[in-house]
């Protein structure tokens, strides 16, 4: 079959999003907003609780901020993802840092400057993953 007549369907099962975020209330306005378009969502507040748990279940994307406090932060996250070989996005934001200012950006996956548009981290989230815009409810 030619690859080019290949037609992309759109996921029957909602993706897995795990949200690394160390201030709370950023970490629960971007979970409760891809929660509501469909996504499932996993939380946590540090690389150790990402990185656990990226070892217990399976994510599609990882969307993470750079500085995460304690002694390691996103970019660690981002580069044990990528170490693993799993077919997982990737997302990294910052309110601290530009992206010419992270080393191996372009290697490790997209970033969103903070302060960010919830509709442009969905969005982005979105074409990422192949997934459909939810009905709202």
């Amino acid at each position: 079959m030619n690859s080019a007549s290949v037609t992309a369907f759109p996921r029957r099962t909602p993706p897995a999003i795990l949200v690394v975020e160390d201030d709370a209330v950023a970490r629960a306005l971007v979970s409760d907003a891809l929660r509501a378009h469909g996504f499932k969502v996993l939380e946590a507040s540090s690389a150790a609780d990402a990185v656990t748990v990226l070892d217990s279940m399976r994510v599609d994307l990882l969307f993470v901020d750079v500085h995460v406090p304690g002694p390691r932060d996103g970019l660690d996250v981002a580069r044990y993802v990528q170490a693993r070989g799993t077919p997982t996005q990737v997302i990294l934001t910052s309110g601290q840092s530009a992206a010419s200012a992270i080393p191996d950006l372009a290697g490790l996956g997209l970033f969103i400057r903070k302060p960010y548009l919830i509709s442009r981290v969905i969005d982005l989230i979105s074409a990422s993953l192949n997934w459909p815009d939810a009905p709202k409810t």
